[in-house]
C-alpha cells in the first residue's frame, strides 16, 4: 500500500494524535473477560470516527461496534495495530472495497506476535535495564531518590513516545508493509534475540539483588569445611540465589499466590536462620 499524500486523508493530524493518546492512557482501563481491551479500541476511535462518516450516524454506530470486539496486546507494540484499523477504516470510508470481516481479521492475526514481541522486549529487557541502573542510582546514597524520579520521567517519555510512533507507522504503512514485516520472519527473529537478551538481565539482576548464604560449617579435626565458601562458591557461584528464584518461580508456574509465597519466604528465612542454615 503506498503512502498516500495527507490532502488526500479524510482524518486530520490532531485528530490522530488525540486517539495515540487516548490508546496510551487508557488501554489498561475497562477490562473484562469479553473483550478484554475492546471498550479502549473503540474509545481510540472516538477522535476520528467522526471524519470518516461526519453525516452517518448509522455508520458511525457500526464502526464503534466493530472496534469492540475482542482484543488484547501489548500497550507500547500493539498500537500499530489500532493505527492499521484506522488507516483500514479510512480506506473504506473513501470507498474502497474493504469487508469488515478483513479489518477484524487482520486485528486479531496481528495481536499475538506483537504481544509477545511486546513483553518479552518491554518487560524482560527494558524495564528491569532501567530499573536495575535506577535503583543502583537510589542506593548510592542514603535518602537519594533520582532513582525513582529518573525511571519515571525516562518510563513517561519512552512509554508516550515509542507508543505514539508505532501507532503513526501502522497507520502510514498500512496492512501490506506490516504483514511484509511478519512474513520476512523478522518479527520471530527478534523475539529470539529479545528472550536471549532477556535470560542475560535477568540472570544478571539475580546474582546482584537476590542473597542466599548457607551457614553450615563442618567442623573436622584441625580445620572447618563452610559449604558456601568450599563448596557452593568452588564448584558454581551462586547457584543458591538462582536455586531460590527458580523455586519461587517453580511455585508461580503451579498458581501459588504472591502472598502464599511472601509467607513462604519469611518461614523458611526464620526457620533457617534459627539453626543457622542460612545466614545475611
Amino acid at each position: 500500500m503506498a503512502k498516500k499524500e495527507w490532502k488526500q486523508r479524510l482524518i486530520p493530524k490532531k485528530a490522530l494524535f488525540r486517539a495515540s493518546l487516548i490508546w496510551e492512557t487508557w488501554v489498561q482501563t475497562c477490562y473484562n473477560y469479553e473483550r478484554m481491551m475492546g471498550m479502549a479500541c473503540a474509545y481510540t476511535f472516538l477522535p476520528v470516527v467522526k471524519y470518516l462518516y461526519p453525516d452517518n450516524k448509522e455508520k458511525q454506530i457500526d464502526v464503534m461496534t466493530r472496534e469492540m470486539e475482542f482484543f488484547n496486546v501489548h500497550p507500547e507494540f500493539g498500537s500499530c495495530i489500532l493505527g492499521l484499523a484506522i488507516s483500514l477504516e479510512e480506506e473504506k470510508a473513501m470507498g474502497n472495497d474493504i469487508p469488515n470481516e478483513f479489518i477484524t481479521n487482520i486485528k486479531t492475526s496481528l495481536m499475538g506476535p506483537l504481544a509477545g514481541v511486546g513483553d518479552t522486549i518491554w518487560q524482560g529487557v527494558l524495564i528491569p535495564i532501567l530499573l536495575a541502573l535506577c535503583i543502583d542510582i537510589t542506593r548510592s546514597g542514603d535518602g537519594n531518590i533520582w532513582g525513582a524520579i529518573i525511571y519515571a520521567v525516562l518510563m513517561f517519555f519512552i512509554t508516550y513516545i515509542f507508543s505514539y510512533l508505532n501507532f503513526m507507522f501502522g497507520y502510514n504503512a498500512g496492512s501490506e508493509a506490516i504483514m511484509d514485516f511478519l512474513e520476512k520472519g523478522i518479527l520471530n527473529k527478534l523475539l529470539k534475540a529479545a528472550s536471549i537478551m532477556g535470560c542475560m538481565v535477568m540472570g544478571g539482576l539475580i546474582v546482584n539483588y537476590v542473597k542466599v548464604k548457607c551457614g553450615i560449617t563442618i567442623s573436622t579435626s584441625g580445620s572447618d569445611f563452610s559449604l558456601q565458601e568450599s563448596l557452593f562458591d568452588a564448584v558454581l557461584p551462586n547457584i543458591l540465589p538462582l536455586a531460590a528464584t527458580m523455586g519461587i518461580y517453580g511455585l508461580m508456574q503451579k498458581k501459588w499466590t504472591s502472598i502464599k509465597i511472601i509467607l513462604l519466604i519469611v518461614v523458611v528465612g526464620v526457620v533457617c536462620g534459627f539453626f543457622n542454615i542460612l545466614v545475611a
